[in-house]
């Protein structure tokens, strides 16, 4: 088994969970984190008319486990439907798992997922 987290614009976060979906990958988790990267960051206002280039991005990382035979299937689904071909859009990482447990059920390995 193998865990993708996936960092990209909170912008495209729907269209990648439509996709993941369609795929096939059974569930995952997002949440919203905030960092620096090559890409641009947004001016924002400030309360007295002035404006100001934000510290940082506000982006979304999606985490999912998946069977060693569906990585490049996610990969591929989530950079096609992330990306629109510039640099700093995020960053896919891919670790190995040594078990996952099913809670309700406590089904062991790749019959949890």
């Amino acid at each position: 088994m193998k865990k993708i987290e996936a960092v990209i614009p909170e912008e495209r976060l729907e269209n990648v969970f439509e996709a993941l979906l369609d795929s096939g990958a059974s569930g995952f988790s997002y949440f919203t984190v905030k960092g620096r990267g090559s890409r641009a960051r947004p001016v924002v206002s400030s309360g007295r008319g002035g404006r100001f280039e934000s510290a940082y991005n506000v982006n979304s990382c999606i985490m999912v486990v998946v069977a060693d035979n569906m990585v490049n299937k996610v990969v591929d689904t989530i950079t096609s439907h992330a990306s629109t071909g510039m640099a700093g859009e995020g960053k896919i990482f891919v670790y190995n798992v040594e078990d996952a447990i099913d809670v309700g059920t406590k089904k062991h390995g790749d019959a949890s997922i």
